[in-house]
Parts: structure tokens; sequence; C-alpha cells
């Protein structure tokens, strides 16, 4: 799964089916899925070990089994100080669901689905008979998605409306709605981030942007995206200077120049902190 920047523009699946599937697996435990959002929904269920989740400003500690329900637009990411972990995941459109736009399907249950969506708790835990149906629901939808066999898309989606069957029937409501988009407020800076990481960048250009005071602002986004300001833009620049690596044939030093840094032997520190080996040795390893 693309996750290097925040806001995703990948198309999961395709116009006719907006479904994909993913698995992922850390063996190094300093791994971590970086702070993110997108607006389709996800159903994540971990694999193997266990891991620290936040979402929002909600943080869930999910083992082997459990699952949790990440809605349109919710920021997330995850880590895991206990060795290696591992996840799988579905992420659709919303629009999967829909049925005909004049029948009581789509009026009395996808539409509610959709507009109380921030209602619904994210942990499904299985501490409780419906979680343990659901999460078996989970289990069989994940791998249907990996063996692709004639007519998947008909199995996925028959297991989708039983999902959210038992989400509705059982419904859970979350009491901290407000916590769970009060991270939206990060979104224009990340987003300033990401398109001008070329340019110089000052904290107070981006606390005014979320009408917070400079030291508010760089604590919460610490908090939220798990790296300070300075930090994320020094990664997005990196992720930037990789793919150049990979697929150019340029100087490291004009390539460091290019992804906004002003100082080559701060790019090499940089390079090597977050990639764990220098840029001439990790072109070696990913050119083509």
């Amino acid at each position: 799964m693309d996750v290097k920047l925040l806001k995703e523009n990948r198309v999961h699946g395709d116009f006719q089916f907006p479904f994909g599937y993913y698995s992922m697996k850390y063996d190094n435990p300093s791994q971590m899925l970086d702070c993110h959002w997108h607006d389709e929904f996800e159903f994540l269920l971990m694999t193997s070990g266990c891991a620290v989740f936040r979402v929002g400003d909600l943080k869930y500690d999910i083992a082997k089994g459990q699952a949790l329900f990440i809605k349109s637009g919710e920021i997330h990411s995850a880590y895991s100080n206990k060795g290696s972990w591992g996840f799988s995941a579905i992420v659709f459109s919303p629009s999967l669901l829909n049925s005909n736009p004049y029948d009581k399907i789509q009026n009395k249950y996808i539409n509610e689905i959709i507009k109380k969506q921030s209602a619904y708790a994210t942990l499904i835990s299985g501490s409780e008979q419906w979680e343990k149906e659901l999460l078996e629901h989970l289990k069989i939808t994940i791998e249907i998605a990996r063996k692709r066999e004639y007519t998947y898309e008909l199995l996925i989606k028959s297991h989708l409306y039983a999902i959210f069957s038992l989400i509705l029937s059982n419904i859970k409501i979350n009491t901290d709605i407000s916590l769970m988009y009060k991270s939206d407020r990060l979104k224009p800076a990340i987003q300033y981030i990401q398109s001008n990481y070329k340019q110089k960048i000052y904290i107070d250009e981006l606390s005014k942007m979320v009408h917070m005071s400079e030291g508010h602002f760089c604590r919460y986004f610490k908090k939220i995206v798990m790296k300070t300001p300075i930090e994320y833009l020094n990664h997005i620049r990196i992720i930037k200077a990789c793919e150049l690596l990979k697929n150019s044939d340029r100087k490291v030093i004009d390539i460091a120049m290019d992804v906004g840094f002003s100082s080559f032997s701060y790019f090499i520190n940089i390079f090597k902190r977050c990639m764990k080996l220098t840029p001439a040795k990790y072109r070696k390893e990913h050119q083509t």
C-alpha cells in the first residue's frame, strides 16, 4: 500500500468496482505505517503481532485477530515496539454499497451508513458475538479478494452487506466524535507541506494556516503525525529524493538541492537516518 504521502491520491480498484485489497508486514518494529487519510472506507485486520493505531486523536492497542473500521477522511497511522507485525486491509468507496436510489435498501440502510459513519465505533475487538461474526466475514472477504476467483465481486459485496448489517444492528456510538475530527484542522498544513516541499517552509506560516500558536501547533502535529513538522518535511523530501535516485542518473547533490535541501551534508545525514543507508547505496540497490 502506498502510504508515503498523507492524502492518498491512488485509485482503489477501478470505476466499476472501487475496491482494493492490501497486505502489509513489518519485520522491524521501528517501521511504522505513516500518518495518512483517504476518502474511502477501510477495514483493517491485524494478522500478526500487535500495534498501536492512532485514528484522529484516539489511540487503539490492536492485537492479532482484531480489526478497525476507518471511515472516510479519518487521519490514521500505526507503530509497534513489540517485534514484527502485520495486517490486511480492504479499502473501498462507499459508492460500492449503493443500490437503486429509489429502493428501501438504499434509503433505509446505505444512506444511513454514509450519513452517520462518524458515529460508528472504530475498534472491532471480537469481545462480543456480533463482533466475532463480523471478523469472520472480514476474514472471508480478505481471502476472496486475495484469490480473485470468478464471481469474487459478487461475493465481496455480499459479505460487505453482512458486515454493515451487523454494524447497524449492534451500533456502538463513538462518544469521542469531536476528537476523531479535531485532527482535520491539520490537513491544510499537511497538504501545504506536500505541495511546497521544495521551498523554505516556516513554522509560523503553518501554525497560522490552522489557527494555532506555534507551540501548540508543533505539539499537536507531533501527536497526530508522529513526526515534528520539520521531520515530516524532511521525510517528504527524502521520499521524493528516493524516486529521483531510482528513476534518473542525476548527480546526488543536484537531487538534494532539487527536493529542497540547501545543505548537501545535511541531506546525507537525514537520508542515512531515514533510509539506513547512503543515497549512493540506495541508488545501487534500487535503480533498474
